[in-house]
């Protein structure tokens, strides 16, 4: 690879966030990043609450979203969820802000690195090299996450305020994704 080759690649990518858009909180580090020349983004989400039906624990392929929110959400709203599923597990996860990052070359994933992991995103790495060096995938990623069944079949397995408790503190994640996305644009201007 190349930095021609590099240039190419970050020009499709920017051609699919065109065409597939973002989340409204991420697009403001996005467009930082990849109006950086060294960056482009190749994923992102800026977090999220999920309700998923799970045939069994592991069968990721046969999962379905039954809910999906990127803001608070209502205890109604998740128990609206569950009764409409029909079959199987019921799980409700709250998982933070994730970015996926191509650098140009080492020394810019290092320093992108070191502004994520500064902005709270502990769990942020390098996911991948290319074989010449020249691209570098940066994960950027916290530690906030949480997986709960709630049901099964369409019925609940807790009662009420136990839900109650449990949006809270997905909601409580979910805001403090957001915070750590706030201070990472700010922290991306080390990069101009």
């Amino acid at each position: 690879m190349s930095v021609p080759v590099f240039e190419a690649q970050k020009k499709r990518a920017l051609e699919r966030l065109r065409i597939r858009g973002a989340d409204e909180e991420a697009k403001a580090i996005l467009e930082k990043l990849n109006n950086l020349e060294r960056f482009f983004t190749t994923s992102s989400c800026s977090g999220r609450i999920a309700l998923l039906c799970i045939p069994e624990i592991g069968a990721k392929r046969e999962a379905e979203f039954i809910g999906k929110w990127h803001r608070l959400v209502e205890t109604g709203e998740v128990q609206d969820a569950i009764f409409n599923a029909e079959r199987d597990e019921i799980w409700l996860i709250a998982q933070s802000p994730i970015l996926h990052v191509a650098c140009l070359g080492l020394d810019s994933a290092k320093a992108l690195l070191r502004i994520a992991i500064e902005s709270g995103f502990k769990y942020s790495g390098i996911k991948a090299i290319s074989p010449d060096g020249f691209k570098v995938v940066v994960e950027i990623m916290s530690t906030e996450r949480m997986d709960v069944p709630l049901g099964a079949d369409g019925e609940m397995l807790c009662p009420t305020s136990y839900i109650e408790f449990v949006v809270s503190k997905a909601n409580f994640m979910l805001e403090r994704g957001k915070k750590k996305l706030k201070r990472l644009y700010y922290g991306l201007n080390e990069l101009e």
